[in-house]
Order: C-alpha cells, then sequence, then structure tokens
C-alpha cells in the first residue's frame, strides 16, 4: 500500500508555519501543505541541513519556503520567529505544532532534568507558540491552529515517562485555546499519531517488537507519515470551517484495541 502527496489547491496563498518540519512527520506535514498550495516556514531548533533539504522541496512544488531556527521553549525567542516569519512570508494563516520531544523511563528513574525538558519541549512549546502566533491571527481575525499530540496522550504505557502526560496536556490545551480564540476567528485542533513509519524505510527489521505489536491493530500495520500529513491538511483548511476543539486521532485503531485484536 503506498500512500502519495495529495495535490490540490485548498490551501492555496496561505502561509503555514510548522515546528520541526524538517524530518519524519513534520516533514510530511510540510510536503503535503505545499502541495495544497501553501508558502511553508520551517521553524527547528539546530537541525538547518534537514530542514534546508524540505525546504529544496518544498520550493521544486513551486511554493516558497523558509528556514528559521528557534529555541520553542524562549518566549522571546518564539516572538521574534513568528516576526520573522510575516516579514519572509506574510501572514500566518496555519500554524502546526508538531515539534517535540521523549525521554521514556520508568517514573521513578526518571530525572526531574528530563522530565522538565519532555514537558517544555511537547506543551510549554505549544503554548508559546501557539499563544504569539494567536496575537497575530487576532488581529485579522482568521487563522487555525493544529497541534501534534499522539495516541499515548488518550491511553498511558509503563515506561513511557513524561511523554504521555505532556501530550495529554497538549489535548487539553488544545481544548481551552478553541474555546478561548473562537471569537478572535480562530479554530483549534489536533492530531494524534499513532505507530508512524515510513514504509518502505526498512523498519521492521530495526524494530522487530514494534512490527510485531502492529500487527495485533485493527489495520494491522503501521502508519504513514503522509497519512497523519492528510489529517493535519484537512483541519487546517476551509474543509473543516465548522471544526474546532477536536482531536483527530490517527492511529489504526489502536487507542480502542490497547494492540489486542485477534
Amino acid at each position: 500500500m503506498t500512500h502519495e502527496t495529495v495535490v490540490s489547491t485548498r490551501m492555496a496563498g496561505r502561509v503555514a508555519l510548522v515546528s520541526g518540519g524538517a524530518k519524519g512527520i513534520g516533514r510530511a506535514i510540510a510536503l503535503q501543505l505545499a502541495a495544497e498550495g501553501a508558502d511553508v516556514a520551517i521553524a527547528v531548533r539546530s537541525d538547518r541541513d534537514a530542514a534546508e533539504t524540505t525546504a529544496a522541496q518544498i520550493r521544486a512544488l513551486g511554493r516558497r519556503a523558509l528556514v528559521c531556527l528557534c529555541d520553542l521553549t524562549d518566549a522571546a525567542a518564539v516572538t521574534a520567529l513568528v516576526a520573522e516569519v510575516e516579514s519572509g512570508l506574510g501572514p500566518i494563516a496555519l500554524l502546526v505544532n508538531n515539534a517535540g520531544t521523549n525521554g521514556a523511563a520508568p517514573l521513578l528513574e526518571l530525572t526531574e532534568q528530563r522530565w522538565d525538558a519532555v514537558v517544555a519541549g511537547n506543551l510549554k512549546s505549544c503554548f508559546l507558540l501557539s499563544v504569539a502566533t494567536a496575537r497575530a491571527m487576532a488581529s485579522r481575525n482568521l487563522g487555525a491552529i493544529v497541534n501534534i499530540a499522539g495516541a499515548s496522550a488518550h491511553r498511558s504505557y509503563p515506561g513511557a515517562g513524561a511523554y504521555g502526560p505532556s501530550k495529554a496536556a497538549v489535548v487539553s490545551l488544545t481544548v481551552q485555546m478553541s474555546l478561548e480564540w473562537a471569537a478572535l476567528g480562530i479554530r483549534v485542533n489536533g492530531v494524534s499519531p499513532g505507530p508512524i513509519r515510513e514504509a518502505a524505510s526498512g523498519w521492521q527489521a530495526r524494530e522487530p517488537a514494534l512490527a510485531e505489536e502492529v500487527t495485533r491493530l485493527p489495520l494491522r500495520r503501521a502508519g504513514e507519515p503522509s497519512e497523519v500529513a492528510k489529517a493535519v491538511a484537512y483541519l487546517g483548511s476551509d474543509d473543516a470551517s465548522y471544526v474546532t476543539g477536536h482531536m483527530l486521532i490517527v492511529d489504526g485503531g489502536s487507542v480502542n484495541t490497547w494492540y489486542l485484536a485477534g
């Protein structure tokens, strides 16, 4: 089964900002939005080379691209990022909070420093970038925000450390932002991916335990980054104009079964 980038014009003339847009799911989101007509800014902490590679692919689709380096846990840096994007590409119509971090460990072994780093990377960054972008969007009474949480936000598993709790907080924050900002013309939704891997990357040999686990999902396979990207593009487009405060779970049915399908 292949899942290719869908080309359309429903994002034509719009500017999207994708945090963590250099690789993996973030890259797929950036390319999907560009294929649908958006100019895309990619915000990364340090991996400029990977971000520039994705930016080149965006430009090959005929769209403008901008690469920005930013510590998304620094409020002043985030404010400057939003200004840089709006100066370089134009008013931001869609923000995708995809950047995040992980730190799996049993809670009794999880250090305070690692807990703080994961919560800051997943939750604080989402808060800061959303607020800074919403202030700009509010002046135009128009905009959409899509937060990437995760299936782990909806069910827990031992040893995940701060990841699941921080992503569950992103779900709650998504709802709160959707309620507070609806009157400002801003829709806020989220996508919670389950196990996502590039089908042709040979990941099964590197992760045999996960390869076995996904056979017990209702859809009996891992998802692909493009499938998450299409969900994000839908929520960020006018096709979802009456949708806000919603989490779209893209996980092959895992949260309903906990990998227990027969």
